[in-house]
């Protein structure tokens, strides 16, 4: 914003100027419209009032590179996915999202790349709901430790392996709600996208064996478990948000040290509610598994 505009006030700009400044026009949020018009209907009350446009989100800023270049659309080695959807794919579960490396549907539910020019606000959002009374609460004790040792014979160190399920919002249209994602979050610096692509067809077998056949893999850049303890929802290791209502999930990690034995079988679980057996609760949530922790302690 040009800065001979922090002076003035609302009532004493144009039209022309609120859009051109963007607080009024096709592509302004509907909130700030609602401020422009209210202030201009009552200036002897609200004529004080300035705007100020903040700086760009970190989300907005990397949006507008991408979308201004067309390279960040096609896939480049050694990646398997796009610049744009590697960044876009989880855009508004959390004010920084992870990345995605790899996901099983990637060839039947190809990612919407907005035109050229399409305002940031308009690019579709998602957020993620934990995962509810669906066949693989069932089997996921089952199924989950067979998971992670597919996992771990191929040679990938993982730093979580929960359920999900993302509800995605865009511009004009109804929330949708997607499938029941198996969810891991691994090393970048230890596991490429090839690997994890490699290792998805096991995944989907171990499901298919217990008859799931619906449910997505996506893998996606993790970070150690101090940085996942902020969950947005039942059983599902995300990042601080600031406007979301949930209930409470702790999570408890697995420690070996040095005067102690470790107990457990060297995964982090998640309960919401009150358990009726091992791994599953009376609402029908799902256990997030995350790996032991193995080091010395004075404590």
């Amino acid at each position: 914003m040009d800065p001979a505009y922090a002076a003035k006030e609302i009532v004493d700009l144009s039209d022309a100027e609120l859009i051109s400044l963007g607080f009024l026009g096709e592509n302004v949020a509907p909130e700030v419209k609602d401020i422009v018009e209210k202030v201009k209907a009552c200036p002897d009350y609200l004529g004080v009032v300035r705007f100020s446009r903040p700086a760009p989100s970190k989300a907005e800023t990397l949006y507008s590179k991408l979308n201004n270049d067309v390279d960040s659309n096609t896939v480049v080695a050694p990646n398997l996915i796009s610049e744009y959807e590697m960044n876009f794919w989880y855009h508004g579960i959390s004010v920084d999202p992870p990345k995605l490396m790899w996901r099983s549907d990637l060839e039947t539910n190809p990612f919407p790349i907005p035109p050229p020019g399409t305002p940031f606000l308009k690019i579709p959002t998602k957020a993620a709901h934990g995962v509810f009374k669906t066949p693989l609460n069932d089997v996921w004790d089952v199924v989950a430790p067979r998971i992670l040792a597919s996992i771990k014979s191929r040679g990938l160190r993982y730093y979580a392996l929960s359920t999900v399920r993302f509800w995605t919002a865009e511009d004009g249209k109804d929330e949708t709600r997607g499938p029941v994602v198996v969810w891991i979050a691994v090393d970048p610096n230890a596991a490429d996208p090839k690997a994890v692509r490699d290792a998805t067809p096991d995944i989907l077998h171990i499901l298919a064996d217990v008859q799931i056949t619906d449910v997505v893999v996506e893998w996606y850049e993790g970070s150690p478990v101090a940085r996942l303890v902020d969950c947005r929802v039942p059983v599902i290791p995300c990042r601080q948000s600031d406007d979301v209502l949930g209930t409470l999930t702790l999570l408890f990690r697995e420690m070996k040290i040095s005067d102690l034995k470790s107990r457990g079988d060297g995964g982090i679980r998640s309960r919401v509610h009150v358990c009726d057996g091992p791994g599953r609760d009376t609402s029908g949530s799902l256990l997030t598994f995350m790996p032991p922790f193995h080091g010395n302690s004075s404590r």
